[in-house]
């Protein structure tokens, strides 16, 4: 059996000594993975820069830091090989680097289109101003290894990443898929609602969902959600990984 997981978090490079990432370590994919040890099972595991990592010297590792690289290596990995399961746990970022700026360029960017452009009305000119942002090529500072900090503000512009999970069953449509779905202080009906949403966006066949305020070291309360609703529930890590890896064999 082939299974890949993925695990951490994304980073994305500002500069060559900046980066903005997540707060995702990467232990409930080690915990997934240390289950699965002993079981006849072959584990890819693709992992952030920052996780935390599972001590099996059978797994096959691969290292990626931004969304990019993360689709490059999964594309790539799905494509070729064939998996029984993928279980996506990594924290991936929505958002990856546009451009980085300072006030002094998107001003001057935005009062030269103001005067060009003479708007009319104030709904004009907020259009206006919203396009300027969206046509990011005049703003970026010119390339530097580490921006200089002499300007007063670093204007980050984020443009939509890849999503992924989306991907996943394109480029395999047989695997079984395992979501992941985190959201902060909602109720428990409204988790449930968002994971379902997930599995139908995503042609997942099950979404572990959770939620960062019942998140304390190893207690993590998650949710084994399908189609039908809610088929497990967990208090640990250890029992989520444990849950899983019985999902896994008994799923064939």
């Amino acid at each position: 059996m082939n299974l890949l997981i993925t695990a951490g978090g994304t980073s994305e490079k500002i500069d060559d000594v900046r980066h903005l990432t997540n707060h995702a370590t990467g232990t409930l994919g080690k915990e997934i993975a240390h289950s699965l040890e002993k079981d006849d099972v072959t584990i890819y595991y693709i992992h952030g820069p920052q996780a935390v990592l599972p001590k099996n010297k059978e797994i096959k590792f691969f290292s990626i830091h931004s969304v990019q690289e993360l689709y490059q290596t999964m594309e790539e990995l799905l494509t070729t090989i064939s998996f029984d399961y993928v279980i996506h746990s990594m924290a991936v970022s929505d958002y990856e680097l546009d451009t980085a700026s300072n006030e002094e360029l998107l001003a001057k960017k935005i009062a030269q289109t103001i005067e060009d452009t003479q708007p009319k009305s104030q709904e004009t000119l907020v259009e206006l101003i919203k396009n300027t942002l969206m046509d990011t090529k005049d703003l970026s500072q010119p390339t530097q290894k580490k921006i200089s900090s002499k300007n007063e503000k670093l204007i980050l512009i984020m443009g939509k990443a890849p999503k992924v999970i989306t991907k996943i069953k394109e480029w395999q449509p047989n695997t079984k898929l395992i979501g992941f779905k985190l959201l902060v202080d909602v109720s428990e009906e409204e988790l449930v609602n968002v994971a379902k949403e997930s599995i139908i966006k995503n042609q997942a066949d099950w979404i572990l969902a959770n939620d960062l305020t019942t998140i304390n070291g190893d207690n993590h309360i998650g949710l084994l959600v399908s189609n039908s609703g809610i088929n497990q529930r967990f208090s640990t890590k250890k029992e989520i990984a444990q849950g899983l890896r019985n999902l896994v064999l008994t799923n064939k």
